[in-house]
Formats: C-alpha cells, structure tokens, sequence
C-alpha cells in the first residue's frame, strides 16, 4: 500500500492536469539527496577509484592504445575521478522523483509532516501496481523501495545513489517512481497519469471540517472523476 500526503492545491493541480509531477532531486529538502558518502570520508573514496582507474589504464591491451607513462596514467586517472564528481552533481539535476510512503496503515507523522495545513491535507492512497499502470507501464520510470544506510560508515554505490537515503529517514519508508532526463533543463516533470488508475482511495485529513470532504467530492465530479472518498480513520472516537 502507497501513499501520498499532499494539501488541497496539489491535488486539484493532479486532477486538472492529469500529470504527476517529478520534481528534480535538486529541489528536494534533503541535502544528502544523491549523496554517495560523506564529505569528510571522501578521500578515502577517491583514493579507491583512482587506484582502479590507474590499474584501468595500465592494462589497456596495445593493439587499442600504447602504452602510456606514468604521468600520463596519473593525470588521465585525475580526469576520470573529476569527471565521476561532475556526473554525481550533473544527475541531481537530470534526476526526476516522485515519493511516496509504504505503510499498510495511515500515519499521524506523515499528515504533519506532508501537507501543508493538516486542515486541508489529503492522502492519496495507490499500490506499486496501480501507480505502474497509471504511468503507462514506462518503461524508462523505475519504481522501487529506498533502502537506508549509515553514510557515516559506508558508501553508496555510483549507480544507487538515488535508491539509498541516510538512516535517519528511515521513518519516511520510502518507495519511489524513479525518470533519469538528461536533455530536460527544468526544475520539474509533469509526467501524463491516468488518475482514476492511479488513486485507489482519497483520505481527508482527520482535522478537516465536514465541509471540505464534500469540497474534495465536488471538485473530483467537476474534473470527471468519481473518486472513493473518505475522512481519517485517525478521526474515530476511542473509550476510556
């Protein structure tokens, strides 16, 4: 089960715009977004790919290239560690995510967290089939859960640095729909959804008033779309 915690404007935008907006991974609050290790470790990093890239270029076979000195292997060795370092900041940019939350149930912490006014906020409740389906079956968007890591202990490898987070937001449980656009300069994709495929249920903040439910039905029948509406569990009265 996936969901998406949003305020009111976000989601009349999906509804009118029948898009799902990525947002590049260089606009996200996240500063470790595509971070491969901390900078503090990164000598360490360094000194293991240039020793690969020296071993690299050293057994090139003859018959491709000559062989080449010492200094030459050194400074083509440099060349490639810097030109890794301006890929890794390079695919931030290119980098296109739309996040959501695996839980089975809702959860107070994402309400607060995720939309704007929890007076106003929605969840978007979807499945990985549901959201796969609703972007076309796109071959070229990944989706996939975010795996956690210590980056003060490891490093992540080149080509997972957007399918790995620092442990400390291990709460958020992320699962992501993942589009890499070298060509796009934007700060953002809106990407075509099918939004009857994709939403499953609309949950309505626990503190929105009665009025803004019926608001949300009205809206969603105004866009074409009858849409499974319903209040926050969370809003249930308990005994003492």
């Amino acid at each position: 089960m996936l969901w998406r915690y949003i305020d009111f404007t976000k989601f009349v935008s999906l509804l009118a715009t029948k898009a799902l907006y990525f947002p590049s991974a260089v606009c996200f609050d996240d500063i470790w977004e595509g971070a491969k290790g901390l900078r503090k470790n990164k000598w360490l990093w360094d000194e293991f790919f240039l020793k690969d890239f020296r071993r690299s270029l050293r057994t090139i076979p003859t018959n491709i290239r000559p062989p080449l000195s010492d200094e030459e292997v050194e400074s083509e060795a440099v060349r490639l560690l810097r030109q890794l370092e301006e890929g890794g900041e390079l695919d931030r940019k290119k980098t296109f995510i739309s996040c959501w939350h695996e839980n089975e149930f809702e959860s107070e912490a994402m309400w607060k967290l995720y939309s704007s006014s929890m007076n106003n906020g929605i969840a978007i409740r979807t499945t990985y089939k549901r959201l796969y389906h609703a972007l076309g079956r796109d071959p070229e968007i990944k989706i996939g859960r975010v795996q956690y890591v210590d980056l003060h202990r490891d490093f992540v490898d080149v080509n997972d640095a957007f399918w790995r987070k620092q442990k400390s937001f291990e709460y958020e449980r992320e699962v992501r729909a993942l589009l890499m656009k070298p060509e796009h300069g934007g700060l953002g994709l809106a990407i075509p959804c099918n939004v009857e495929k994709l939403i499953e249920r609309v949950i309505v903040s626990p503190r929105a008033p009665a009025w803004f439910l019926e608001l949300v039905d009205n809206v969603s029948t105004t866009y074409g779309l009858r849409l499974p509406i319903e209040q926050s569990s969370l809003i249930q009265e308990a005994f003492f």
